[in-house]
């Protein structure tokens, strides 16, 4: 209630009441009651009162607005960090104001996040390249056996497909973020979760890692099934490199209510919690990946993914305990 009686509405809209009330009254008054000599002029006077304030309300009401309109024209890019801090009120003004520094807020983390971005997509395609370019130039440096020159194309091949990986991984979290709505059908979730086991159990058989499963039947969701196949595998992917040598993931569909349920277990060493809020963030790689390929892109591909079909992805980690990922997708 206290907000309401602040709002220009309310200002603009009292005004206006108060203003047909008392000019009504001072015309049955002072014209038809007792028939004032003077009457026409006071009512003048009367209008002309009534039209200063509502001329201050209004010249204050476009004042504020022009200020916003200047200050908003003067903030671009390269100056996201201002902020319009002179409007104090809490009137619809001041709540545009609020919105439009809230907007301010989210745009500079983005610009930084996409600056952050192309510097980190920088940063992983410099290392091969280098390391390509200085075993072509070793090489080059004198003669060479057939086996030095087999070997040296075998780990060229190992770093072109590194740079083929990350650049792949790029795109397809390029395409995530710009969906295609003509690409999503009504498509079976537990025959798909019935392939990603098939692929897990061969994934897993160098490491001698144990894929059970339990999927319930006939779930039938709505989206992109390649999409969502290659994100829920990323997060399987993610799993058994985790888990040591004779481990056990464990790959569930459950359903409740109106949602399909995926979890995905695994027996590794487990996230730090100061770093669960982080794994989904692109490039990103704990404290316990030194050893694991990859460009740390899979789980910012797989979130971004469940995002786009109106799901959620949540982590439960202990240290020495295992890792579970819950998928939540509307069914």
């Amino acid at each position: 209630m206290k907000k309401l009686f602040k709002s220009l509405r309310f200002k603009l809209f009292f005004w206006y009441v108060l203003s047909l009330l008392f000019s009504g009254f001072f015309i049955i008054l002072t014209i038809h009651i007792y028939q004032y000599k003077y009457s026409g002029y006071i009512l003048t006077v009367i209008f002309l009162f009534l039209s200063v304030i509502g001329f201050l309300i209004i010249y204050n009401f476009t004042k504020s607005l022009i200020f916003l309109s200047k200050k908003m024209r003067m903030i671009s890019s390269k100056n996201l960090d201002e902020r319009i801090t002179t409007v104090k009120s809490q009137d619809e003004i001041g709540e545009l104001a609020q919105t439009f520094n809230g907007l301010l807020d989210r745009l500079n983390k983005a610009f930084k996040r996409e600056r952050q971005f192309i510097g980190d997509v920088a940063h992983e395609l410099k290392t091969p390249i280098t390391t390509l370019r200085s075993s072509f130039e070793v090489t080059l440096q004198k003669e060479r056996s057939n086996d030095e020159y087999k070997k040296i194309i075998k780990e060229s091949i190992a770093e072109t497909g590194k740079i083929t990986n990350t650049i792949k991984n790029i795109l397809e979290l390029a395409w995530t973020e710009a969906p295609d709505e003509n690409q999503k059908e009504i498509f079976d979730l537990s025959l798909l979760l019935e392939e990603l086991v098939e692929i897990a159990q061969k994934l897993a058989v160098k490491k001698k890692i144990k894929i059970s499963f339990s999927i319930l039947p006939n779930i039938k969701i709505s989206g992109c099934r390649d999409r969502l196949g290659r994100a829920i595998l990323n997060i399987i992917d993610n799993a058994i490199k985790y888990t040591p040598d004779e481990g056990k993931v464990e790959i569930n569909l459950e359903k409740e209510k109106d949602q399909a349920i995926v979890v995905v277990k695994d027996t590794g060493p487990g996230i730090e919690e100061g770093e669960l809020e982080n794994i989904f963030d692109r490039f990103y790689r704990g404290s316990k990946t030194k050893k694991i390929f990859g460009a740390g892109l899979g789980l910012a591909i797989a979130k971004s993914t469940i995002s786009i079909h109106k799901g959620e992805i949540k982590v439960v980690s202990h240290l020495g305990e295992g890792t579970v990922f819950f998928v939540f997708l509307p069914s």
